[in-house]
């Protein structure tokens, strides 16, 4: 508001813009507000001490107030796409110019917060109503504008529980192969966005539906036994609103080499790489768990995907079994475990071998983490016991 009132005091159009409006107008609490205006970037500049000119060029100013950034940005037609992603540029124009080169109708409102007032050039209120996602204009040039929108449509329908109209779902489906040409990281952030919501397998249903899953994932992963397994992980862990996990269950038959691919294309952090493989990988033992060696357990335990882990075993079970015997008595020696013993500072370092007359290398490494599983194993206790231990290590391995 303060943003829109020091906009309007100067003279200019001032209105918040896209799915601010939707989401008020939905009962539901905005993440953030957009504001649009018929003041330029560098207009913008001159009324507020900081602002970030990142997006200049496509009439997008950065306002920071108080520790919020409000996006500010100029009432626009965009010019011809080239790459299907960005507008080689961008004519400032009318609010009503702007509304109808954005995405879907219920995107394209605007609200005047002093008159407290809809405008609505596009139908979105008549959308809203009718839980309808519909391309603003020609749905196949909005989806050849920036491909990105063939997930979005998805992501909006999955998350409001809305209906695709028919000719934007037609135009989704012939531009599906094009994802292909989006940057990874731009899929992954629409994927995390998607996958956090209550339907996340109604939405990778409907990617699938739609053609995107196979541009998004790959055809090994949705061939036909693989996709039934995703399906029914995802319904039965979809409430948890965990992206990972969704990703998870997308993932956990693949093998190590194409998850690893995935996330170097979709340019995923080195722990979501990581949580994914070890997910995938222990998977399998969600009938073995709670039978494994107590030091395997506790590794497991120790985890930083542990809750995860469980979450799916228990998922993987029901959807094979229909029961849940084998997670329970998993969660069973879980609890039964102290959490100081889980992963407890190790009682003897590589510098006590070292002092023992092991030198760097594979051996000391092994050495170390036989002792640490008798550790972890409850076989030793205090670290005299430890080093006792150690000593019997180092002169077997010496003799042999």
């Amino acid at each position: 508001m303060e943003v829109v009132r020091t906009l309007r005091e100067a003279g200019f159009e001032a209105l918040l813009a896209g799915g601010c409006v939707r989401d008020m107008l939905l009962g539901l609490a905005p993440t953030d507000y957009d504001v649009a205006t018929n003041a330029t970037p560098e207009q913008v500049a001159a009324l507020f001490k900081r602002v970030l000119m990142v997006g200049a060029k496509f009439g997008v100013a950065m306002v920071v107030r108080r520790r919020r950034t409000v996006e500010v940005a100029t009432f626009r037609d965009d010019l011809s796409y080239a790459d299907g992603r960005r507008p080689t540029g961008v004519r400032f124009s009318s609010p009503r110019q702007d509304a109808l080169r954005r995405d879907f109708t219920i995107n394209g409102m605007f609200y005047d917060p002093i008159a407290e007032q809809v405008i609505d050039y596009v139908g979105g209120q008549e959308d809203l109503r009718a839980g309808i996602v519909r391309a603003i204009g020609d749905p196949d040039r909005r989806m050849a504008e920036d491909y990105l929108r063939l997930l979005r449509a998805v992501r909006f329908a999955a998350r409001f529980d809305f209906v695709i109209e028919t000719a934007t779902a037609e135009a989704v489906r012939r531009h599906a192969a094009h994802l292909t040409r989006i940057s990874g990281e731009r899929i992954r952030d629409e994927l995390e966005k998607m996958l956090a919501g209550p339907n996340a397998a109604a939405a990778v249903r409907q990617m699938h539906g739609l053609g995107l899953a196979e541009p998004v994932f790959g055809p090994a992963i949705v061939a036909e036994a693989s996709w039934q397994a995703i399906l029914g992980r995802l319904d039965l862990l979809a409430d948890q609103r965990d992206p990972v996990l969704s990703l998870a269950c997308i993932l956990a038959d693949a093998d190590a080499r194409t998850i690893r691919r995935l996330c170097r294309h979709w340019g995923a952090p080195n722990d979501l790489r990581d949580g994914l493989l070890h997910l995938a990988a222990n998977l399998p033992r969600w009938r073995t768990a709670a039978d494994l060696p107590l030091p395997a357990f506790k590794r497991l335990m120790a985890s930083p995907t542990w809750n995860r882990l469980a979450k799916l075993w228990a998922a993987e079970e029901r959807r094979l079994t229909g029961g849940d015997a084998h997670g329970r008595a998993a969660a069973r020696r879980a609890d039964a475990i102290d959490p100081a013993q889980v992963a407890p500072p190790p009682l003897v370092t590589g510098d006590d071998l070292k002092e023992l007359g092991l030198t760097e290398g594979p051996l000391l490494g092994r050495v170390l983490r036989a002792l640490y599983d008798e550790q972890l194993d409850e076989q030793v206790a205090s670290r005299e016991q430890a080093m006792q231990r150690a000593e019997a290590l180092v002169r077997e391995t010496q003799g042999a």
